[in-house]
């Protein structure tokens, strides 16, 4: 068995492994570097965050405004079905009620929403009509207003975030960042699938997407107190220099294809094969950049808090203080930058 120092204690404390049973007799088979110096003083990590997120109905995806956003990433997810309580829409002087209802028969749960669209009395600006159980229409007395479907109200105002499980993770790139998510998303057979199948499984349950837009930053961490690395000072300032001579200051398809996979990986959503189990993988023409240069980790960083969901899948529950760490090298070969401990 091997369990890495930073891994989850395996006796269900919650503590690292290291922090805990490191030391216990049951687990003297595990190979770890315990006492291993660092490779280099100062070691570097591939970082990307969710700068900017939406969610949608798959059928609301043109919509999108994608003029100042770079969508690479796309997550198909099974949420509540969400209705709108036909008679709880209330217009007051200074705000909207409305009643958003998640499920259908089974533990239906109603989340009481008010917002405000503008200042003045809203009660002799605006009148409502229901398009449907899904979409408001707020209509001015100048032939303006807004059309909004209960997703959108539910995710802008609701005070509780929207359980939202990941069923597939996507990317779509091309040459030099032209396709993007959308236009991926207008013809796929695996969203196809899950539509169908969510639909046939249950009513309680319905599919949406969201759209996850990276920005990628360097990650370094310096060690100036053990004194104790592999490399010499020598090799350790050309390291620098060489990671410092390409830094990830600008998406492109080895960001998009790196951050997909340590997504899939992480998650293991129930729609996806590649990558489940085999991320990092050094014979990946995809990460061998950061092989070549040598990097320590990699980081995936996500804010689903930005559209109000709370992310998990069958496998893995998310926390967006726990950014997602991997290592390019098992620890029994490399110790880990995050590892500051002495």
């Amino acid at each position: 068995m091997k369990i890495g120092r930073n891994e989850r204690c395996p006796c269900g404390s919650g503590k690292k492994f290291k922090h805990c049973c490191f030391n216990e007799p049951k687990y003297s088979n595990t190979k770890l570097n315990s006492g291993m110096p660092r490779k280099y003083m100062c070691e570097f990590a591939l970082h990307t965050y969710s700068s900017r997120v939406t969610i949608c109905y798959p059928n609301k995806l043109d919509a999108v405004d994608v003029l100042n956003a770079k969508y690479h990433i796309y997550m198909v997810n099974k949420i509540p079905r969400l209705t709108i309580v036909s008679d709880s829409i209330k217009i007051y002087k200074t705000h909207i009620e409305i009643s958003i209802q998640l499920g259908v028969l089974k533990n239906v749960k109603v989340c009481n929403i008010k917002f405000a669209l503008l200042e003045g009395d809203h009660r002799e600006i605006f009148e409502f009509e229901l398009e449907d159980n899904k979409t408001l229409i707020l209509r001015d007395k100048k032939d303006g207003g807004l059309k909004v479907d209960v997703l959108w109200l539910y995710s802008e105002f609701a005070d509780k975030p929207l359980p939202t499980e990941i069923l597939y993770v996507g990317q779509s790139y091309g040459k030099d960042g032209q396709r993007d998510a959308i236009q991926r998303l207008s013809s796929h057979s695996t969203l196809q699938k899950i539509l169908a199948d969510t639909m046939g499984e249950s009513i309680e349950y319905e599919i949406a997407i969201t759209l996850w837009e990276f920005t990628p930053r360097l990650f370094t961490s310096m060690d100036g107190r053990s004194k104790q690395y592999i490399k010499d000072e020598k090799a350790d300032l050309e390291h620098f220099e060489k990671v410092w001579s390409a830094p990830p200051l600008r998406l492109d398809s080895h960001i998009i294809n790196v951050t997909e996979a340590a997504l899939i990986n992480y998650f293991k959503p129930k729609y996806n094969v590649m990558f489940m189990n085999n991320f990092p993988d050094i014979n990946h023409k995809g990460y061998r950049f950061y092989y070549d240069y040598d990097y320590n980790a990699i980081s995936v960083e996500l804010d689903p808090s930005c559209v109000n969901i709370k992310i998990f899948s069958e496998h893995t529950s998310y926390s967006k203080f726990r950014p997602i760490k991997y290592l390019l090298n098992s620890e029994e070969e490399r110790k880990s930058m995050f590892d500051l401990s002495f």
